[in-house]
């Protein structure tokens, strides 16, 4: 799937996919809790539902090469327009800043991913790919305590782990 000089998609999942937008969302409302007063336990869960959700999106499955070649394909045809910042594993600048996707997660008592919410990507297949990848994970635990739901975590594409 990965094409001399450019990112792997899959790899760039992992190396960008971000526990917490700097805020811990409460219901569906627009109250928060800011990454600095959040409790430890709360960031740490938050960290590993993010590892959960990138082994699933770099996983070898159907499902999860669909929603991957989605994105090599937006990668080609519209990363020219984005501005460099972005860096590597190995330091170097990414020639674009990789696309982003923000998901709202929601957790049953048991860990299980119950409910995702994410901004429309243009591309209906790919959000029902993403949708039944993100659905069908558990994070091995339940979330702590009075925890505020959704999880906010960020999927950037693009660099390379």
């Amino acid at each position: 799937m990965n094409r001399p000089g450019k990112p792997g998609v899959a790899g760039a999942l992992g190396a960008a996919l971000l526990a917490f937008t700097h805020s811990v969302w409460a219901g569906t409302g627009a109250q928060h809790v800011s990454i600095e007063k959040a409790p430890q336990a709360w960031l740490a869960y938050a960290q590993r539902v993010s590892e959960t959700l990138q082994t699933a999106l770099s996983s070898d499955t159907q499902t999860a090469h669909r929603f991957n070649d989605y994105f090599s394909n937006w990668v080609d045809t519209d990363a020219g327009m984005l501005a460099p910042s972005q860096k590597t594993a190995d330091g170097a600048p990414l020639p674009f800043d990789p696309p982003t996707l923000k998901v709202r997660v929601w957790l049953d008592r048991t860990g299980q991913v119950e409910q995702v919410r994410f901004d429309a990507i243009g591309d209906d297949a790919a959000e029902a790919d993403l949708r039944a990848l993100l659905l069908a994970q558990t994070v091995g635990a339940p979330p702590p305590r009075l925890m505020k739901q959704p999880v906010v975590v960020r999927l950037s594409v693009g660099a390379e782990m």
